[in-house]
């Protein structure tokens, strides 16, 4: 429905109202901007910049290209395009390279009292599930998922940071991290290739 290339450019506030568009494609052509924004949880100028960060004049736009879409089965050339995507993905995880750094963050989770994991919106979820993941297999965890919590300096002692992020460039995320790193966390990065996240951490990183 949208290019994949904007997509992958969202920040993680857009990426959330993404993720609502997609699950509620038939509400959403009945909606206002302000309904929208509302159910998101954002103000209206985030929806429009939303809006022509996907290549559209405003929500208006938006709705119709939905609208238009929804008529439409997708093409052989879309199927053949998503295919070789995840085909990409996969051979990515079962590659040398992938797995190398795969072992070495086994080594520093293993090495470490225990493990901060770190995201906000969507990646918060996911922080989540990897903190209540981690503990039920054994392994000491906890979550943070506001990107202003407090860092108290001495207070992560022999921690490992598994920070999430779909873009790499929250501010708030970003500056957590550089004050985990301050402290002498070790830090491992799960984001975009592309992402400035690299430049924040002393770590590993993996993309997804």
């Amino acid at each position: 429905m949208f290019d994949i290339e904007k997509i992958k450019k969202l920040n993680e506030t857009e990426f959330q109202i993404y993720n609502f568009l997609m699950d509620h494609v038939a509400e959403v052509s009945k909606m206002t901007i302000r309904e929208l924004a509302q159910m998101t949880h954002v103000s209206t100028a985030t929806i429009v910049r939303f809006c022509r960060h996907l290549g559209f004049a405003g929500f208006s736009e938006l709705k119709f290209h939905m609208t238009q879409a929804d008529h439409y089965e997708p093409s052989l050339e879309s199927y053949y395009a998503n295919f070789l995507e995840l085909n990409s993905f996969l051979k990515g995880l079962t590659g040398e390279a992938f797995q190398k750094k795969l072992a070495q963050a086994c080594q520093m989770i293993e090495d470490c009292a225990y493990t901060v994991f770190m995201g906000a919106g969507t990646s918060g979820a996911l922080a989540k599930y990897g903190y209540r993941y981690f503990n039920s297999i054994g392994i000491q965890a906890i979550a943070i998922t506001d990107p202003y919590f407090p860092i108290v300096d001495g207070a992560y002692q022999n921690a490992c940071l598994i920070v999430l992020s779909v873009t790499g460039e929250n501010k708030g995320i970003m500056e957590r991290v550089l004050q985990f790193k301050q402290n002498g966390v070790k830090i491992i990065s799960i984001t975009n290739p592309n992402c400035k996240m690299k430049l924040a951490t002393s770590g590993k990183k993996f993309s997804h």
